[in-house]
């Protein structure tokens, strides 16, 4: 019979991560900070599409704590990961704050967009491991970047103190998502490690696709661009749109090159010094 998993218990860097999350709660920004936000139509759009990213990725890290439900995991590896789905939360209400301070928040998707909050939803069974990697390792990391970025390059100090808020929280699930991946993959089998470097490069399109504007139909593409490129010459929050997929390119080449290293399996001990010189 497979163990609840409430009596697991994980390593030391999963006890350090939870302590570092409960001091970062201490600090957490809940409203927009005081001060005038200019109303700017392009800036409007922008955040209301960061608000679409974030709320997106509620349900996205649901699914990484239901699967760690599913496989035993330890009731530290769930609390770091339930907390993360907080931030997002927190993350969607601030970002539909400023979207509204900025001229009014967006409701709709256009067409074209592949966010989709709700058919993230839906119940899986996809392993842990898979959306610990997609969820993880490289929409957090990615966004990660992105938004380190955009808060050197933001004039305005409302948004700023958003961006550098999101900052502080995307660091610890950058770390946590890394932790998980650094226990799960390469102790895979090697069939499952060869699918998910294959896997990986399918996320790395489709981010290049929802994250910057690589790959998107060229209507969707023009109006993206200009939502990013107007947002970033008023210092409301975007860098230019070949700026943003520069750092998306960097950010995924750091996560191919990480993920190399995982997906190699399990580091096998040295020949001892006697059996090597017999060897040959």
């Amino acid at each position: 019979m497979k163990r609840a998993g409430a009596n697991s218990r994980p390593g030391g860097s999963w006890r350090k991560l939870r302590a570092a999350r409960v001091s970062r709660a201490r600090s957490a920004l809940f409203s927009l900070p005081e001060g005038d936000v200019p109303a700017n139509d392009a800036a409007r759009r922008f955040w209301s599409e960061r608000t679409w990213s974030e709320f997106a990725a509620v349900p996205a890290v649901s699914q990484v704590v239901l699967a760690l439900v599913r496989e035993g995991a330890p009731l530290e590896t769930l609390g770091a990961y339930t907390a993360i789905a907080d931030d997002e939360v927190r993350h969607a209400l601030l970002s539909r704050q400023l979207a509204e301070q900025l001229g009014g928040y967006v409701d709709e998707i256009p067409e074209g967009l592949a966010y989709a909050p709700r058919s993230l939803a839906a119940p899986s069974e996809v392993p842990v491991h898979v959306w610990a990697l997609a969820n993880g390792c490289f929409s957090e990391t990615v966004s990660l970047a992105l938004i380190r970025a955009r808060a050197a390059a933001t004039r305005h100090a409302v948004v700023r103190a958003v961006l550098n808020e999101t900052l502080k929280d995307e660091a610890m699930h950058v770390r946590v998502a890394w932790e998980l991946a650094g226990e799960l993959l390469p102790s895979l089998p090697a069939a499952e490690r060869k699918d998910l470097r294959g896997y990986g490069a399918e996320l790395a399109q489709m981010l290049r696709r929802t994250f910057g504007t690589q790959d998107l139909p060229a209507s969707v593409q023009r109006r993206e661009r200009k939502l990013r490129d107007q947002t970033a010459e008023a210092g409301l929050g975007s860098l230019s749109a070949d700026a943003e997929n520069a750092v998306i390119d960097a950010a995924l080449k750091d996560i191919d090159a990480r993920l190399r290293v995982l997906l190699r399996g399990p580091r096998r001990p040295p020949l001892p010094a006697a059996a090597g010189r017999g060897l040959g």
